[in-house]
């Protein structure tokens, strides 16, 4: 589905952040039920997830619902329609192999698998690594809008 990758303003106006919270750097790869982000923003001192100067590896469930976003986002566009906004309402079955994404040196990738999409529910199956090793990995579930559901 993806014919390139994605990257800077095309893929900041499918998020619904602004600015130094739009995490993820670049689509690398993105069909019906999968994408694939890189991202280098954990490693940046104005990251706006810092606390005391350290991000949390906790932090790594946002970048995948930024992933999870651009997922919808790109679904949308393909039949011409604008992805609605939407809630991450639970987070399941989350293991971090990490403590902090600040000290890790090499670039995320974050992987979401789309699992259920049903009248505005939509649940994932996420993981968050480098080349390395893996950092955090779980299940999200994203609810629609009320008013915005197609």
């Amino acid at each position: 589905m993806l014919e390139r990758k994605l990257e800077g303003r095309e893929l900041h106006q499918l998020l619904p952040h602004t600015g130094s919270m739009c995490l993820i750097d670049q689509v690398i790869r993105c069909d019906e039920t999968t994408i694939e982000c890189l991202s280098e923003s954990h490693t940046k001192g104005d990251n706006p997830l810092r606390n005391d100067d350290q991000l949390s590896a906790v932090h790594a469930a946002e970048y995948a619902a930024q992933a999870m976003a651009l997922h919808g986002g790109l679904l949308a566009q393909r039949t011409g329609q604008r992805q609605p906004g939407g809630y991450l309402v639970s987070l399941r079955g989350v293991t971090l192999h990490a403590s902090r994404l600040d000290t890790l040196h090499s670039t995320l990738v974050i992987h979401a698998t789309q699992l259920l999409a049903d009248r505005g529910n939509m649940l994932y199956h996420f993981t968050v690594s480098t080349n390395e090793m893996p950092v955090a990995e779980g299940r999200a579930a994203v609810i629609v809008h009320a008013e915005e559901r197609l």
